[in-house]
């Protein structure tokens, strides 16, 4: 799983990112030019970006931004040296004009035989880790695009937040010398040390003993070089953030268990193009429930349900809101109350536990739950497997599971429907992941993920769905309120 991943720079060596020990870590004793840029202060309001450098709508345009980029491109200057071809300090820089500088550095190093260094500190987008200008942004993809044939293809320092995924992009395309390190781990922001910069730059120009995130370098692989303990978690909302805010996807099923995120993305042509999506984590149910209420004010023209929900003792709710989802929804904590709604037309949508409690939530004219339901409480996983077995052979599906620690016991929903299941538990994650994708060549689609408290085994339930055609699974993510 992880090593489609790039690794840890940390974790890859001591000297890995500074710019005056290159020769450790670089195995080309190739001649370098530096092409150093920054991004723009306030991209458009269609580009997602992080909190980081707040995006500037009020008093000095640029005021906090200004102050980190231009600390990073003086700390880079001064350690760069006689090896800078020029330095772009334009904090309304557009697209094209950054792209005619990086195609200027391009020719220029082919023309002399040396190897293009390009450095971007600014905004990342969300999901991606796009360079972010006044009117747009520019990908990993294009820069490969720009490379003229005959030269060196460029090394990359991305002080952005998500840049990550640059890094993971090189590690796949395995392409001799392009490589990329990045301020952060695909789905985390950067951070600035405040009156200094950017903590990768200041890291990168030792300034700084280590970025207060993990740096990310496409050299090798996250199984063989994982990202240091204690700078291995990130916020929920982050985490949802960087893989939904670029995409049409949606969380369609997530578990907690011990601090940890499991959880399937995947995009639905039920909900094309998607409707509005939201989400939050909450500690207790209290503050939960009034979230919710917010989510359903009927007075609220961006009304949303719940589309999924997982909650554990330690991380307590965590919760996607999605818009045009089924007319009406309510929350059950005792189990008796389901036939009732039942009987109103309502089905069992979402469920979770957290201590002795059950939290079920039932939707009304949902698009995906149309057949006739059928759920049960059970004392063991012999019991739930066998209990999902019976009914799958009668033509129903698991659409929810979830334990109750405090009482010992599985809520299992099932529902009739004409597609095919298959499911499995798995100690090891990469026993999972690997079973998850052979079954997806056969036409299956996964579903359902839940961490078991009571045995600490991963659930999958696939299913032949033609609604979706792809997917992305996450395990075991360390998160954080």
């Amino acid at each position: 799983m992880s090593c489609h991943l790039a690794g840890s720079a940390i974790a890859q060596g001591p000297n890995v990112g500074l710019i005056d020990k290159w020769s450790d870590w670089n195995p080309d004793s190739i001649k370098t030019k530096w092409l150093l840029l920054s991004g723009a202060s306030d991209p458009p309001d269609n580009i997602a970006i992080s909190d980081r450098r707040t995006r500037d709508t009020h008093g000095v345009k640029g005021g906090t931004f200004r102050s980190a980029v231009a600390h990073d491109l003086a700390n880079m200057e001064a350690a760069v040296g006689a090896k800078l071809f020029k330095t772009v300090k334009d904090i309304c820089l557009t697209n094209s004009a950054a792209t005619g500088h990086i195609r200027k550095l391009f020719d220029t190093c082919k023309c002399d035989r040396v190897k293009p260094i390009l450095y971007y500190t600014g905004h990342g987008e969300i999901g991606t880790g796009n360079w972010c200008f006044a009117n747009g942004t520019i990908s990993i993809q294009g820069i490969l695009n720009m490379s003229p044939e005959g030269t060196h293809y460029p090394m990359i320092f991305s002080d952005a937040c998500y840049s990550g995924h640059w890094a993971n992009f090189c590690l796949k395309k395995n392409i001799p010398g392009f490589h990329c390190l990045a301020a952060c781990p695909e789905y985390s922001k950067a951070v600035d040390t405040k009156g200094e910069g950017g903590d990768l730059t200041l890291f990168i120009t030792g300034k700084l003993p280590r970025p207060r995130t993990e740096p990310i370098y496409s050299r090798r692989n996250r199984n063989d070089f994982p990202i240091t303990t204690g700078y291995d978690s990130v916020e929920y909302t982050d985490f949802i953030g960087s893989h939904l805010l670029s995409s049409e996807d949606i969380l369609i099923s997530q578990s907690f268990h011990n601090g940890c995120f499991s959880g399937i993305f995947a995009a639905s042509k039920m909900y094309t193009p998607r409707p509005a999506v939201s989400w939050e984590i909450r500690s207790d149910y209290d503050s939960f429930f009034e979230l919710v209420n917010e989510n359903w004010n009927r007075m609220n023209r961006q009304s949303k349900q719940i589309y999924s929900l997982a909650c554990d003792e330690k991380l307590g709710f965590g919760v996607l809101f999605l818009a045009n989802y089924g007319v009406d929804q309510t929350i059950l904590t005792n189990t008796s109350d389901i036939g009732k709604k039942e009987k109103d037309g309502f089905q069992i949508t979402a469920c979770a536990a957290r201590g002795s409690t059950f939290y079920i939530v039932m939707t009304k004219d949902t698009r995906e739950y149309q057949g006739k339901q059928a759920w049960f409480t059970l004392n063991s996983w012999d019991e739930a497997k066998n209990v999902i077995q019976e009914n799958q052979d009668k033509g129903r599906v698991v659409t929810g599971i979830c334990y109750s620690t405090g009482q010992r016991k599985y809520l299992v929903v099932v529902m009739e429907t004409t597609q095919d299941q298959i499911y499995r538990k798995f100690r090891r994650v990469t026993d999972l992941d690997n079973w998850v994708k052979e079954q997806y060549k056969e036409g299956f689609h996964p579903t359902i993920i839940f961490k078991d408290p009571a045995d600490t085994k991963t659930l999958v339930v696939m299913i032949k769905d033609g609604n979706r055609p792809c997917y992305t699974c996450k395990y075991d993510c360390k998160v954080v309120r």
